[in-house]
């Protein structure tokens, strides 16, 4: 359950490198949370899918990943 930008503005071998990864994730073999995550905290997150974050986990993530500078709206 993702959707990318328009794939507009930038060469075509760009292009066909963000379809391909689009394709992969929404065939399941690409998974973007790939262990091991680090919260934004610099704690580990559990991976309940193995070698990736699950897709209960991604859905109701609440936290933001380590490098994201910004915080969550509430919090």
């Amino acid at each position: 359950m993702f959707a990318m930008a328009p794939y507009t503005n930038m060469p075509d071998d760009v292009k066909k490198i963000a379809e391909d990864a689009q394709a992969a994730i929404i065939a399941g073999k690409l998974h973007p949370f790939k262990c091991p995550v680090i919260g934004q905290d610099g704690n580990p997150v559990e991976c309940k899918g193995g070698d990736h974050l699950d897709d209960g986990q991604i859905l109701g993530m609440n936290f933001y990943v380590k490098g994201i500078d910004d915080k969550l709206p509430g919090k």
